[in-house]
């Protein structure tokens, strides 16, 4: 195919998805995908505010996160998410000092349920729970219950700043393989459109 037609066979599909923009499925309009960063504290502590209080021990390497979630109503979410990050050699895992370096890797599922919302000046800020199950590996695969909370702030029509935590209780609890704490931030992208239905609590 000469590069000519292949130029009008991209410009006549562009304009074809936007001819057809107004008239989205409802799944495409319901899905929401998120982007971001993550970190990962196993120190042994059992405090959510190690992060703020010791951040030696927290993990911060290759910190990747991708999430995809789905509107069933206006307060409930789904979510599948997967994540990586990196233990160092030289940080604490279970009170005790790693000698070596431990990749970390999560898939975790569940749903996010709209507490409340609040309007600071012109900007909604929405917070939620979240329930779900996963697995995690840091030396061998390990199923986890995970429960944790978050805030969601809105900044245009179709992007929001994602702020969240959870915890995580393997069911195997050992060491390297132990229960955690996982943060993330991130943006989220929404493809619903104008007056669609909101992950909000009314």
């Amino acid at each position: 195919m000469t590069t000519k037609k292949t130029f009008l066979l991209v410009i006549s599909l562009v304009l074809f998805l936007n001819a057809n923009s107004q008239k989205r499925s409802k799944f495409l309009n319901n899905l929401s995908i998120e982007c971001g960063l993550n970190w990962v504290d196993s120190s042994g502590n059992q405090d959510p505010l190690t992060i703020f209080k010791d951040y030696s021990d927290i993990a911060f390497n290759l910190p990747f996160k991708l999430e995809i979630d789905y509107l069933l109503t206006n307060t409930f979410e789904l979510y599948l998410s997967g994540s990586s990050n990196e233990f160092l050699s030289d940080q604490v895992i279970d009170y005790r000092t790693s000698d070596e370096t431990h990749d970390y890797l999560s898939i975790d599922f569940g749903v996010k349920h709209a507490v409340f919302e609040v309007d600071v000046l012109t900007t909604s800020v929405v917070g939620f729970a979240n329930v779900g199950f996963g697995v995690f590996k840091v030396e061998s695969l390990v199923f986890s219950a995970n429960i944790g909370a978050g805030g969601i702030i809105r900044l245009t029509e179709n992007i929001d700043f994602v702020i969240s935590s959870v915890a995580k209780f393997g069911v195997e609890n050992e060491y390297l393989n132990s229960n955690h704490f996982q943060y993330f931030v991130g943006l989220k992208y929404r493809f619903r459109s104008k007056g669609d239905n909101c992950f909000c609590p009314y």
